[in-house]
């Protein structure tokens, strides 16, 4: 800062010329001197700012620049009157002094800029309003006036348009005063010296257009003065160096008491200019008090507008924090225990598995000691990102304390989680191990219980050396959804007998199939457990060979079943079954979307639900599976109608036929001979456990068949 006794020893000879100036003899002499000591002032500004040797005094040496030619315009204004007596408005002058405000008015915007104000749109808004309101008041008792005396348009345009300039000046430098940073001794000598501007322009206006006995020219001469002497003092105060902008992540306050005075000023003016016209004025402008009060209203509506959508993003911003661990950006403790407890209330409620598997990074405090924290902060983070790129829909990762992570699995059961967490463990960066225990939820205990058990078996993974994966013993609650197990059975290209898919077939311990998922329908759980067992058939599902999944309409329609088929679809088959009459309205909607992600359709004609022509034409299936069990003889008439009929459906809507049931070698070679591409049944593999599978031969028919027969024509 520079010292104070130079800025005095510049502002008090002039400050005395300004209080001798109205002693000089009224006219020529009185207005040259007035031109000598605004110049001396204006010089004496730029020469502060020279000696300020800085790069960031653009908007003070705007200032100066445009009180410089606002000068020169009052010089120009002197010799066009008082030397070549012309007094034709507008002239040159009135152009010049124009500039001369625009150019304040950008050297004030930029002082903003470098404020950091250009990301504070409400601020600029409160100055619109604010600016919109003077203007009301300067239209109606200033410009209207002019408009309605002159019959000239250029000194209307002239007036008026000085007029708008003080109030666009007024408008930024209350802008600036709600800026952030710290306000000097020379940012408020400023705003004294354009204040006292306005002040003195709305003087001469007044006395010019309202009231000519108004005061004297000496007055106005008095003010603007003193406001060139206080600019050249305030550029030889300015310190060296405009406030930074703030640096990311930080900010700085403004006292809401600033921005309520300029919303509170630009609201009010309106109505005042209102009462004042009306009480005072023999006409009513009534169109600029009306067009001004809109646009302040608009203003207002935006500034609402912002603030809504502003708060609403400070509250979803707030919300995620709250939410999310400060390190790796995932669920923290907080949200982990929200989401146990509804995955808990959940699971309950449908007699569904819930798994938990806690990961814990082994050696970390090794890790950290060898590499220092920072390096162990970069561990957890890259483990994080690493491990959420392994999870399936429906799953939560969180951080649950210091190198540990909770992975929460609803409607699986700790074997279904397994492949999950091995390749967790598999991607874990830095050649780092991973020990994890798993436990599964049983309903008959509180929710901290699955959390207690998969406590106690991380701890004995670590115990038993790190590097592993210990898991509970299952829960023994009758309630919960049995675990299906997936069975395979190859579905074969008819014409070479070589398995080009498989059905996924559930299998259960203790029941049959049909009664489990019955029982499981009944008490509400039908799509969890059809979802779990999708969910297996797809994690297991055999390399090259497509897969067929079974989903009954109510489960394609469930959240479960859809969590499951989330995702790439490729390869899939959605053989749709249905034991009932379940109405799905957005059916259409959610078979063209699996569609697009790459599934297949198949109908299975076992069940009443899709013997409707509607419910066929919703589906548009891609196979229609033709089942033979109920078929005691291909040869009889009936039976042969029944192949042709559904063989010439499924060609002339492009669809394929799979014959399901196929147990001996003359049904195959009949239906091969009847057009039809893919079956299935015993005589090629029956229902297997997927080691079996991986050991089958990929021609299943080779060895029973002895040499390829012709084919025949079914009649």
């Amino acid at each position: 800062m520079i010292a104070l006794g130079r800025p005095v020893r510049v502002v008090v000879p002039l400050a005395v010329a300004v209080a001798a100036c109205p002693r000089v003899p009224s006219g020529l002499p009185r207005d040259l001197t007035f031109q000598v000591i605004g110049l001396v002032a204006a010089a004496a500004a730029l020469r502060g700012l020279a000696r300020q040797g800085t790069t960031r005094r653009a908007g003070w040496l705007l200032v100066a620049l445009g009180y410089l030619g606002w000068v020169l315009a009052h010089s120009v204004r002197t010799l066009e009157v008082r030397v070549l007596d012309l007094d034709a408005q507008p002239g040159p002058a009135d152009a010049v002094r124009l500039a001369s405000y625009a150019v304040m008015a950008a050297g004030l915007l930029l002082m903003v800029r470098r404020r950091g104000g250009r990301r504070d749109h409400a601020a600029f808004l409160d100055a619109a309003v604010l600016g919109a309101g003077l203007a009301v008041a300067a239209g109606v008792l200033l410009v209207a006036p002019v408009a309605r005396d002159s019959a000239s348009l250029g000194v209307t345009l002239a007036d008026g348009g000085q007029v708008l300039a003080d109030v666009l000046l007024l408008a930024v430098l209350a802008r600036l005063w709600t800026a952030t940073g710290q306000k000097t001794a020379a940012f408020g000598v400023l705003s004294a010296a354009l204040l006292l501007t306005v002040l003195a322009d709305v003087l001469s206006e007044y006395r010019s257009v309202v009231d000519a006995d108004f005061g004297a020219a000496v007055v106005e001469q008095v003010l603007w003065l003193p406001a060139c002497v206080l600019v050249a003092g305030a550029a030889w105060m300015a310190p060296g160096e405009e406030p930074a902008e703030p640096a990311p992540g930080q900010a700085e306050l403004i006292h809401p008491g600033r921005r309520l005075l300029l919303l509170f000023t630009g609201l009010a003016l309106p109505v005042a200019t209102l009462v004042a016209d009306g009480l005072l004025a023999e006409r009513f402008e009534w169109r600029v008090v009306a067009g001004g009060s809109a646009l302040v209203s608009l203003l207002v509506l935006i500034r609402l507008a912002g603030l809504l959508t502003s708060g609403q993003s400070r509250v979803v911003e707030l919300a995620t924090l709250s939410r999310s661990d400060a390190l790796t950006g995932l669920a923290n403790r907080r949200t982990w225990d929200f989401e146990l407890a509804r995955a808990a209330r959940s699971a309950k409620e449908r007699n569904a598995p819930l798994t938990v598997a806690l990961l814990d990074l082994d050696g970390l405090h090794r890790y950290n000691r060898a590499h220092g924290h920072p390096a162990g902060d970069r561990l957890l983070r890259a483990a994080a990102r690493a491990w959420s790129e392994q999870l399936r829909p429906g799953q939560v990762l969180a951080r649950y304390a210091g190198g540990g992570f909770a992975l929460l699995c609803p409607d699986q059961w700790a074997a279904d989680v397994r492949p999950v967490v091995d390749a967790m463990r598999a991607a874990t960066p830095d050649r780092q191990t991973v020990s994890v225990g798993m436990a599964t939820w049983d309903p008959h205990s509180e929710p901290d219980s699955v959390m207690t058990a998969a406590t106690q078996f991380v701890t004995e993974a670590k115990r038993s050396g790190g590097d592993q994966v210990q898991v509970a013993p299952r829960p023994t609650s009758k309630k919960l959804i049995p675990r299906p197990l997936i069975h395979w059975q190859p579905i074969v290209d008819l014409r070479t007998t070589r398995p080009v898919g498989v059905e996924a077939l559930s299998r259960f311990q203790g029941g049959d199939p049909l009664s489990v998922f019955e029982a499981a329908a009944s008490v509400g759980s039908g799509p969890t457990l059809e979802a779990t067992a999708i969910t297996y058939a797809l994690t297991n599902r055999p390399e090259g060979l497509w897969v067929a999944v079974n989903v009954s309409l109510a489960g394609l329609a469930s959240v479960q079943v859809q969590r499951a088929l989330a995702g790439n679809l490729a390869g899939v088959v959605l053989e749709v079954t249905e034991h009932g009459d379940a109405d799905v309205p957005d059916l259409a909607e959610l078979v063209a979307d699996h569609r697009a992600r790459g599934a297949s359709i198949a109908v299975d004609d076992s069940g009443p639900g899709l013997s409707n022509l509607d419910r066929l034409l919703t589906l548009r299936p891609d196979i229609v599976k033709l089942d033979l069990s109920r078929a005691t003889s291909l040869d009889s008439d009936y039976a042969r109608a029944s192949i042709r009929m559904v063989t010439g459906w499924a060609a002339a809507v492009g669809a394929k036929v799979c014959a399901e049931g196929v147990e001996t070698e003359d049904q195959w070679r009949r239906l091969r001979d009847a057009g039809i591409k893919l079956g299935q049944g015993h005589f090629f593999g029956r229902p297997m456990p997927p080691e079996e599978l991986l050991a089958l031969p990929r021609d299943t028919v080779a060895a029973r068949v002895a040499s390829p027969v012709a084919p025949r024509g079914v009649r």
